[in-house]
């Protein structure tokens, strides 16, 4: 009678390992998510030409003696503009984006602006409002949303969500991959002008829709020897080295944004990526 109560057991054991680990396989085949949705909304982009400078947030409640350094956040209420007369509606959500010139004022290698200027012009996300009436002097909203302080002279674009990308992770990463072959490209710059990137930083491709790219491929990583005078050259006496791995989270016509999804040691800006 033990032995049978120990064999049934053993048995209800097994199948119940066995079911726990084909759950585990089952979900890591499902994928995961690449990045947060704050994350994603907040990820800003590189835009091919200059947005429409058309609508704007010009000032807010709370701000009697108009100062124009007054922050605002989620929930408060800011006022809205349109230069070119453009109909503003209740209901309608806008993104609020702002150019990026102080976070890349200063270039963190040689090569930059140029590099940044061929792609178009860097915009960091702001947060994303709601118009909840519409007056003769400007249309009134709601901060629903917010990735920093809002502010007068912010841009207003219609509010597109961004999907969340899947991947599924990877085994070790193969340090020392030789190149398969497939598109190239380099890290142009970073969210908040980071030079140095780990684990869920966000980094800016030189690779958009034009060259194929799309959300949810990922590129490894690999490390380019900077050269003060000539730019960034592969260094012609070592291997190849794999550093990281980025998933794709948005395209641009010319860029991306991706997040850093793995990595073995600092990434840099400038460093190559290669489509796996």
């Amino acid at each position: 009678m033990n032995r049978k109560l120990l064999l049934l057991t053993g048995l209800f054991l097994f199948f119940a390992l066995t079911s726990a680990l084909a759950q585990e396989a089952a979900t890591a085949s499902a994928g995961l998510p690449a990045a947060s949705e704050s994350a994603i909304a907040c990820s800003g982009f590189i835009a091919p030409t200059k947005l429409v400078r058309d609508i704007y947030v010009f000032d807010g409640a709370d701000n009697d003696f108009q100062v124009s350094l007054r922050q605002f956040s989620a929930g408060d209420f800011v006022y809205l503009r349109s230069r070119k007369g453009t109909p503003l509606a209740v209901g309608q959500e806008y993104a609020l984006v702002r150019h990026a010139k102080e976070a890349f004022r200063i270039s963190k290698y040689a090569g930059q602006r140029w590099s940044l200027g061929s792609l178009g012009r860097p915009y960091e996300d702001v947060g994303r409002v709601k118009v909840l009436s519409v007056t003769p002097e400007g249309a009134v909203a709601q901060v629903t949303f917010n990735c920093g302080a809002v502010f007068s002279g912010d841009l207003a674009i219609p509010y597109q969500a961004r999907a969340i990308p899947e991947y599924t992770p990877g085994g070790r990463l193969e340090r020392f991959a030789l190149p398969n072959g497939k598109q190239l490209g380099a890290i142009t710059a970073a969210a908040n002008n980071a030079s140095v990137l780990g684990d869920g930083s966000i980094a800016y491709l030189n690779l958009g829709e034009s060259d194929g790219v799309r959300p949810g491929q990922r590129f490894r990583v690999f490390r380019i020897f900077r050269e003060p005078l000539e730019g960034f050259l592969a260094h012609p006496d070592t291997p190849r080295e794999t550093v990281g791995e980025l998933v794709v989270l948005s395209t641009q016509e010319k860029s991306s944004a991706a997040v850093v999804v793995n990595c073995a040691r600092d990434i840099h800006l400038g460093d190559g990526v290669e489509l796996e």
